[in-house]
């Protein structure tokens, strides 16, 4: 068995007292501490795994009333809408939230775990960069930490979800309604649930209706990644439509169309997913499909509180918009 880290330990990794760590576990903090110093203690509570017995009576004897909540990319719309979505609910439940930016980094992500651990959050809602850290979400169920996924499936935790496969496959079968037949996709990460499934459905409705996709790229959920996989594409394949696997590498690839004087539908139909607010404030009106967020984010929210915990799947709704036209 390995050996229990000591609080000896953890104030000498910190370079702290012991009473210093003993404040920060009581939650006695709040004045008369340096932030950067907390900031040390969280660290090596966390790196040292350190979970005293008398701490986690705590946590389980009282309630925090805090719930965290962990994303990707707090600046993707989409994911503030999610946000906001369980910082109602919560607010209704008398709970605080606690936000954190994984900023699309794994580590970054697991470092933020072990923050909330230390922090003593009743509950995680976790947006994964992709395939997380299990022994830190193990830790965090031991520790009676609640945990539900939004938006990508981890395996072995319940998710709320929208319908990405059937999404992308009525998006698809409306371009071949339209006439286009070479036709690219931009998909997000391969790693991501959400990124997969969407490309799925496009490709088995090429499939079906006796088509193969011009390309397929792999990149990341980004305007950059739009802009940069669609030069490419578009300086080494002649196609006349690009499938995006969000709106926000379809405004990369608007931008990229425009840079090489293509115009938008007349020369390239572009499509996205997610139906983006301020997006639909912008011209050419993107054609996607309508993802609600927000009540993602109330739903996973309410699960997350006492719910049973299942597996939910939220359905979609194409979007028209002026990014396409018949061929």
């Amino acid at each position: 068995m390995t050996k229990q880290a000591t609080i000896r330990e953890v104030a000498a990794q910190a370079g702290v007292s012991q009473s210093t760590v003993s404040r920060v576990l009581n939650g006695n903090d709040a004045e008369h501490m340096r932030p950067e110093t907390k900031k040390r203690v969280l660290q090596a509570i966390a790196e040292l795994e350190y979970t005293p017995v008398k701490a986690a009576q705590t946590l389980r004897r009282q309630h925090t009333e805090v719930i965290g909540i962990l994303v990707p990319d707090i600046s993707n719309s989409f994911f503030s809408r999610v946000i906001r979505g369980v910082g109602s609910v919560a607010f209704e439940k008398g709970f605080s939230t606690l936000v954190c930016d994984s900023n699309h980094s794994v580590e970054k992500e697991s470092r933020y775990l072990d923050i909330l651990l230390a922090e003593g959050v009743e509950g995680i809602v976790l947006i994964p960069v992709g395939a997380p850290d299990m022994g830190r979400i193990d830790r965090l169920l031991r520790q009676e930490v609640r945990i539900m996924v939004a938006d990508r499936r981890v395996e072995g935790l319940p998710v709320v979800e929208a319908d990405n496969r059937g999404g992308s496959q009525e998006l698809t079968r409306y371009l071949l309604q339209l006439g286009y037949r070479r036709i690219a996709y931009i998909a997000g990460p391969q790693e991501v649930s959400t990124a997969r499934e969407r490309l799925a459905g496009f490709q088995e409705t090429m499939v079906a209706a006796g088509l193969a996709p011009a390309i397929v790229h792999h990149g990341n959920f980004t305007y950059e990644s739009g802009y940069e996989h669609a030069r490419e594409i578009l300086r080494e394949h002649h196609v006349d439509a690009i499938m995006a696997g969000n709106d926000l590498i379809a405004m990369g690839v608007i931008q990229a169309a425009e840079d090489m004087d293509l115009g938008i539908p007349e020369d390239l139909g572009v499509t996205g997913f997610d139906h983006t607010p301020l997006l639909a404030l912008a011209r050419p009106k993107l054609t996607t499909v309508k993802v609600p967020g927000y009540r993602f984010g109330e739903e996973v929210c309410r699960q997350l509180f006492g719910g049973k915990g299942e597996d939910l799947v939220f359905p979609v709704q194409l979007v028209h918009g002026s990014t396409c036209q018949e061929q």
